[in-house]
């Protein structure tokens, strides 16, 4: 270190911890309490980005992070589509523009407003055809001299390249290059070997195809290099897979997601023209077929694709000081016993858990109210009737000392049925209000709010949203988009959010997420999972929220940042029934629930801790 201060102008400080703000980067320290010298490093990350609006495989994309292009594919019909997605580096919106023919499995290069499309899957079957896109629309163009699907592609609109791929007939696979000037194809130097689904990037005269199925079928992890007349080996992938994403070009390109043995790959590799690097950065979802976008091997998008269901996920590459600690779930105190349908308010530290049914479905609800208060579970006040959540019975995010609970379902006597009743809990007692008889009829309605200002929202195939005011009288609000149920919902009164639930004809789970202003309902993206059966949730509202387990005992949990979905920590135990409580989406709990059997497991969430990405420095 004799010459960084020659170097740097400051000599190397000694501090007793590191420090935390971004300034650190590029700075060496020595950090007297470990005894090493360190400093703030920058390497690739991926993050969340923008949810596409429907999920999508076998699907394309070109351009950059800040100006992709996403277009045809196959969605959960599933179908071949023709549809077009345009992002802006935060959100996915259509531009109204459609291929000249739906299909999947197809080739693509370009930019956002200069694109073309070309090859795929339609029905009956492989076509040769050829799209322009102007950022308008499409225009058919020439047509590939061989129909291919499952085809690489680089480069511009008007000097683009397309490679290997399927073709009708025996054999199948297929070595051939061709060349496009923007209106024509015409026959450029082979592949080394017949080819399908490689991951591609560069230019027409450096490019690049790594991956993919080579005749047998076997994948392949060979890497080759284009001049614009052959092809020379280039370094070989260090995971062999097929249908895997690519951005960059020849000497700085990345290799993701992709088909592997035996699923789907999460895996980054780095090239710089010679070798690949494996990155320390994973896809946060497994996945292959998605769309790949993107400039260089440390900017990059990964869009749509398959990996335990088809994904409306985006993730974005890009460089980063930042080394987040990752969220986790921890246990918590259990309740005092097995609990599942039970609804949540209140935080992480003064919780509350409000009936529910205490031993099987279709057994009599609870009157019971457990409070917590970071660390155990105490009983509270007690309603005057039992209601469970099955039914709708929902409540408001409020406090522990202030929330409301109403409407509900009790399957035996007495009585039974859906309720109409509304109680007011101050931190030891529950108080009737007046009854409310819009709940009669709807049933699995979900609520968020506060006591003096609470929101319901759906139940059973309706779209009802009602506010209540101060004195707990109730008004109709506006619809939600989508007649569902058994949503996960919170958020106040004028800042709510609404996510997953049934839905449909016929009924399914769905993906579709809502947030409300106070008067009307607005759609956001689609949700990466499909959720239902009243989920825990937890959050601030519509900008900060997170939803956790749910049908089928699923584990996954998601978290809404106001601007996009992204995929988190998992539950330890699975489960769906359970209730959330939390005053924001950092710090929450999920407490009760079922799989298959009812539950008294407590589960803490702490949400990713932003952290500076510290390198110990060596003489190596």
């Amino acid at each position: 270190m004799s010459e960084y201060k020659t170097i740097f102008g400051k000599a190397v400080k000694a501090l007793a911890s590191d420090p935390t703000d971004a300034g650190a980067e590029g700075q060496v320290w020595y950090n007297s309490t470990s005894g090493t010298f360190k400093s703030v490093v920058g390497t690739p990350a991926w993050i969340s980005g923008g949810n596409l609006p429907t999920a999508l495989s076998a699907t394309s994309g070109t351009g950059d992070t800040n100006a992709a292009l996403n277009f045809g594919g196959l969605n959960p019909t599933p179908a071949n589509v023709d549809t077009t997605y345009a992002y802006d580096g935060s959100t996915w919106a259509s531009p109204g523009a459609t291929l000249s023919l739906a299909r999947r499995s197809l080739g693509g290069a370009g930019t956002q407003t200069a694109a073309v499309a070309f090859g795929g899957v339609a029905v009956p079957g492989i076509t040769a055809v050829t799209d322009n896109y102007n950022g308008t629309v499409w225009t058919a163009s020439g047509s590939l001299s061989t129909a291919r699907r499952d085809i690489g592609g680089a480069g511009t609109q008007i000097a683009a390249i397309a490679f290997g791929g399927e073709v009708p007939g025996s054999p199948s696979f297929s070595a051939a290059v061709e060349e496009y000037n923007g209106t024509a194809w015409t026959s450029g130097g082979s592949l080394p070997a017949a080819t399908k689904n490689p991951g591609s990037a560069g230019t027409l005269t450096a490019g690049l195809a790594f991956g993919g199925v080579i005749t047998g079928p076997a994948k392949t992890n060979v890497t080759s290099e284009y001049n614009g007349t052959s092809w020379s080996p280039g370094g070989n992938l260090n995971t062999t897979r097929s249908e895997l994403g690519g951005s960059g070009i020849q000497t700085a390109a990345a290799a993701f997601g992709g088909e592997a043995a035996p699923g789907a790959s999460s895996a980054t590799e780095s090239y710089d023209g010679s070798s690949w690097t494996t990155a320390s950065a994973s896809l946060a979802t497994a996945r292959y077929g998605g769309g790949g976008a993107g400039d260089s091997n440390i900017s990059a998008l990964y869009f749509g694709g398959f990996g335990t269901a088809r994904s409306a996920a985006t993730e974005e590459l890009s460089y980063t000081i930042y080394a987040p600690i990752a969220s986790t779930w921890a246990s918590g105190g259990n309740l005092p016993a097995p609990i599942s349908a039970n609804q949540g308010a209140g935080t992480q530290t003064a919780a509350l858990s409000i009936s529910g049914q205490p031993t099987a479905p279709g057994t009599a609800a609870t009157t019971a109210t457990n409070e917590y208060d970071g660390s155990a579970w105490t009983a509270g006040g007690s309603l005057a009737a039992g209601a469970a959540s099955y039914g709708g019975a929902s409540a408001t995010k409020g406090s522990q000392t202030a929330s409301l609970f109403w409407g509900g379902y009790n399957p035996t006597p007495p009585p039974a049925g859906f309720r109409t009743t509304v109680s007011s809990y101050d931190g030891s007692s529950w108080t009737a209000q007046s009854p409310f008889p819009g709940f009669s009829t709807t049933g699995y309605a979900s609520g968020a709010g506060t006591e003096n200002a609470a929101l319901g929202m759906g139940g059973y195939l309706v779209t009802n949203t009602y506010e209540s005011d101060a004195s707990y009288n109730w008004t109709a609000g506006g619809a939600l988009p989508q007649a569902r149920y058994a949503t996960a919902a919170g958020g106040p009164q004028t800042a709510a959010i609404s996510a997953g639930g049934f839905g449909g004809s016929p009924v399914v789970i769905q993906n579709n997420a809502d947030t409300y202003d106070g008067s009307s309902w607005t759609a956001i993206s689609v949700t990466p999972i499909s959720y239902a059966q009243k989920n825990g949730c937890f959050g601030t509202d519509s900008s900060d929220f997170v939803v956790a387990g749910g049908e089928s005992n699923r584990a996954d949990t998601i978290a809404w940042d106001g601007i996009s979905w992204s995929t988190t920590t998992s539950l330890s135990t699975g489960r769906q029934g359970g209730s959330g409580a939390g005053a924001s989406g950092s710090i929450g709990l999920l407490s009760g629930g079922q799989n298959p059997s009812f539950t008294n497991v407590t589960e803490e969430f702490t949400g990713e801790i932003p952290a500076l990405n510290y390198k110990t420095l060596t003489s190596s």
